[in-house]
């Protein structure tokens, strides 16, 4: 259960992502920097399955996986892989061309249904693999923000959580955009807790939004855990990797810039809260 959405501006790319989970699952680790080679990789990590939903490289390459829930999960729990593992591996490459050959070689068999959307470039579309346990299917030119995915009623809730989102962004100032779907993706109300981006219900609920803007210099993700409708009042980590730079081997902590520039790392700097989104 996860909401994604995204704008494209003059000033690039900002991505949003509405994690949804299970309320006894353990809590998410935020954002570091990982090195894979020459490939530098900023993404929160689930301490359960070691993976992510959400990664970006210092070569412009975004993922953000989905589960989909409109398909029946056909391999047992015990044989599954982590559909984060997914993400963890296919953040060290460096462009579209390299995620396709990969799943074309991955046995996908052994993950249960998911969304991948992949973006190249901060003012292009994203490319959607969509996997139903049998089929990968590849979407070019044609993927909307946003996608949606629910566990309950997975066809009608991602589908009325679209409608809302894009007719309040209907009435928006382009210029306002982003601002926009950082609101509504902490919006608890008016809709009912079980169909809002921000969800809530018994047992499970969103735990954490993530913003993530690419430009042509640098990628940026700001990351708030718990609720986003009780998280907005507090600072996010935030974290920026200078695209085409190599960080010092010093990973960044859990306290928001505990590797920055004014450490003597040039691929860290503030992105003060204060700014626009």
């Amino acid at each position: 259960m996860c909401t994604v959405s995204w704008h494209f501006s003059d000033r690039g790319l900002d991505l949003f992502f509405n994690r949804d989970e299970s309320l006894t699952r353990s809590e998410a680790e935020p954002p570091v920097v990982e090195q894979q080679g020459d490939v530098n990789t900023l993404m929160p990590r689930d301490p359960v399955g070691g993976g992510s939903w959400l990664a970006a490289n210092n070569r412009g390459l975004i993922l953000a996986l989905l589960n989909n829930y409109r398909y029946p999960t056909k391999i047992s729990s015990d044989q599954a892989l982590s559909r984060g593992l997914l993400v963890r591996r296919l953040s060290a490459l460096e462009g579209i061309a390299g995620v396709r050959k990969f799943l074309a070689d991955e046995i996908l068999a052994l993950y249960p249904p998911f969304f991948l959307l992949v973006f190249e470039d901060c003012q292009r579309e994203p490319v959607q693999w969509e996997w139903d346990g049998e089929t990968l299917k590849e979407t070019w030119d044609m993927v909307e923000s946003p996608i949606s995915t629910s566990s309950l009623m997975p066809r009608l809730v991602p589908a009325l959580r679209q409608y809302l989102m894009r007719r309040a962004l209907r009435r928006t100032d382009r210029n306002r955009t982003a601002s926009t779907l950082l609101a509504l993706h902490r919006a608890s109300r008016p809709w009912p807790a079980t169909v809002t981006v921000a969800m809530k219900r018994k047992g499970s609920a969103t735990v954490s939004l993530t913003h993530v803007r690419v430009t042509p210099d640098d990628i940026a993700m700001r990351y708030w855990p718990g609720h986003p409708s009780e998280s907005a009042s507090r600072e996010p980590q935030e974290t920026i990797l200078t695209r085409g730079c190599s960080p010092s081997n010093r990973s960044v902590g859990t306290e928001p810039f505990v590797t920055n520039a004014r450490q003597g790392c040039p691929c860290f700097k503030d992105l003060h809260e204060g700014s626009t989104p």
